[in-house]
């Protein structure tokens, strides 16, 4: 009789952790050997993608914008914000004194430089926002079917390449005593006066200047997201029996999203830094004229700097514009991320 083989059931036990254990040990070396394979596969693809000769030239072609914005841009950053802790003048130099942060708590008790900083903020808040709307209704009425919207679009995007100064001259005619643009504000109760000396209209005609001249260009930016849009979108809103103002709120606007938070982010850095039409309108006055009521944060660290001679002031002054706008910029991207 054929006799079996006995196993005590700690033997079998035994065997099977140690079977277990040899299994886990397989398990655990395949995993090992598949993430080295996949690492090994991403260096050789990592390799062929930079081993292009279009990477080279895109090098070659990015080099030179990239050393001009490091000379012209990060260098004069970083020297303003060391100068920033300093009190440092052009005119007398070997007084040079580190003084920490009291150039900061100064700029905060300066009633001159909080004036400045609300006009900033006002600017900002209203070029913004007249910007946006006004760049994206032409946008919209030009991006249809109409006769000659190729002119119209030159037309619009032609004061953009102007020079901001000349553009300013032009409208200060406009705005004088009995002038064309100051009898046509006077229908909605505006004085009849010379817009650029006084202090009520002064600010006023600074944004004026400023929009007009800047809607040409967000004009073509929400245009090139209007094309993105597919037709058959709009196609299928008619079936549904939606008229032009539902086609343009339920479909153009929440799909040109991406391009508003681009106009947003734009306008606001530019707005927070205009200086050109503040100098024309100020002319042989001190900027900010008249009386300050045009000056703006530009205008006083300029002013601080080169007109006072007091660079670590002036450049104290930048540092907080700086921190303001990446603070802002900050702020966009968050709620642009929460809108997605």
């Amino acid at each position: 009789m054929r006799q079996g083989i006995y196993l005590h059931p700690c033997q079998t036990q035994a065997g099977d952790k140690k079977s277990a254990a040899f299994s886990f040990i397989e398990i655990k070396s395949a995993k090992a050997d598949m993430r080295y394979e996949m690492e090994n596969k991403k260096k050789r693809r990592y390799r062929e993608k930079y081993k292009k000769p279009e990477v080279l030239t895109a090098v070659c072609f990015l080099l030179p914008a990239v050393f001009m914005w490091i000379y012209w841009f990060f260098i004069p950053a970083v020297k303003s914000m060391r100068l920033s802790f300093y009190d440092y003048s052009f005119i007398t130099p070997e007084r040079t004194q580190f003084i920490g942060i009291q150039n900061f708590v100064r700029l905060f008790q300066d009633k001159a430089f909080l004036k400045a900083l609300s006009h900033t903020f006002l600017m900002a808040a209203v070029v913004v926002v007249l910007i946006a709307v006004i760049a994206f209704l032409i946008a919209v009425l030009l991006d249809g079917n109409i006769k000659g919207k190729t002119f119209f679009r030159t037309t619009y995007y032609m004061p953009y390449v102007i020079s901001s100064v000349a553009v300013s001259i032009f409208f200060m005619y406009f705005f004088i005593k009995d002038g064309i643009g100051t009898r046509l504000f006077t229908l909605f109760g505006f004085d009849n006066t010379t817009w650029f000396t006084s202090t009520k209209y002064a600010l006023l005609l600074v944004i004026i200047i400023y929009v007009w001249q800047q809607i040409g260009f967000y004009m073509i930016l929400y245009i090139s997201g209007l094309q993105n849009i597919s037709a058959e979108l709009y196609e299928a809103g008619r079936i549904d029996g939606t008229n032009k103002a539902q086609s343009v709120w339920y479909i153009t606007m929440p799909l040109v999203k991406p391009t508003t938070y681009l106009v947003i982010t734009l306008g606001m850095i530019n707005a927070f830094q205009i200086f050109d039409q503040i100098a024309a309108i100020s002319k042989q006055s001190p900027l900010g004229s008249p009386a300050g009521s045009t000056s703006t944060v530009v205008t006083f660290l300029y002013q601080q700097s080169f007109s006072y001679m007091d660079m670590g002031y002036g450049s104290a002054a930048a540092m907080v514009l700086l921190a303001i706008i990446f603070l802002l910029s900050l702020v966009r991207m968050f709620i642009s991320k929460e809108g997605e």
